[in-house]
């Protein structure tokens, strides 16, 4: 029976990982409206995140010129005025600017020339984006209670973001790697004992005996694993006294290794 496909998710867990999360939120605002830029600064000017076409055009580079000449004009109002949302209207494009927080805003800037009247499911959206965006960028829990507070669209798309942060990041972290190598370690340790044959073989078994994989191994899991390895698989082979031995030897090494991981 085919087991079922747990829904994985992760929260960012270091710088890089938040940045990339921001920059998901932002792309994914662009692509499901008429925006073509959007950038998530700070009121001294710092930009955080941001969401730009590869290859800008002419009237695109134009409209972020124009908005960077007016930036600290910006910058003065958020910090001053305390300004929540502002839509600003230049001959070449529009920007929609809102708060995030006490000392950030998000700037959407769009060529479109949409009537401002029809506008309104747009900054309906801005403002739900700034409430995801905060919350990423104050690292607050992804528990239940806390969700619980915010209108659903914006519940379910910061559930939405820690599956897509899992699905494209999960490769580059520490524990991905770190069992990785355990794997290739373990892997090693069963060709130099019986031969290269039935490595993939015991390895596939062993893991459906637990109902796990490797990237989702934490250290308690991995020594059981290498006794299912020895006892189910091993023992019948090499023999009782080799297989102790091994077994013995094998977890000294597996634990100094996971110890380089700390």
């Amino acid at each position: 029976m085919k087991r079922k496909e747990l829904d994985r998710r992760m929260e960012a867990e270091n710088v890089s990982q938040l940045k990339y999360m921001l920059e998901m939120v932002l792309y994914n605002l662009r692509k499901r409206t008429d925006i073509d830029i959007n950038l998530f600064m700070g009121v001294d000017g710092r930009i955080f995140a941001s969401s730009i076409p590869d290859d800008l055009t002419p009237s695109q580079y134009s409209l972020l010129s124009t908005f960077r000449s007016n930036l600290p004009n910006l910058c003065g109002k958020l910090k001053v005025e305390d300004l929540e949302i502002s839509l600003e209207r230049w001959k070449g494009g529009t920007a929609i600017v809102a708060s995030v927080g006490e000392n950030a805003f998000l700037s959407n800037l769009m060529l479109s020339s949409t009537d401002i009247t029809e506008m309104g499911p747009l900054i309906e959206d801005v403002v739900n984006t700034t409430m995801v965006l905060g919350h990423i960028f104050e690292q607050k829990p992804m528990s239940e209670e806390i969700l619980s507070a915010y209108p659903d669209v914006v519940r379910d798309e910061l559930k939405k973001l820690t599956r897509q942060l899992f699905v494209e990041r999960f490769k580059h972290t520490r524990q991905y790697k770190k069992n990785m190598k355990i794997l290739e370690f373990i892997k090693d340790k069963i060709k130099k004992s019986i031969g290269v044959g039935q490595v993939d073989q015991i390895v596939s078994v062993t893991f459906n005996e637990l109902g796990s994989s490797a990237p989702y191994m934490d250290d308690e899991a991995w020594h059981l694993f290498l006794d299912k390895v020895v006892d189910n698989h091993l023992r019948k082979i090499i023999g009782d006294i080799q297989a102790e031995e091994y077994k013995k030897l094998w977890k000294m090494e597996l634990d100094r290794k996971m110890k380089k991981f700390l």
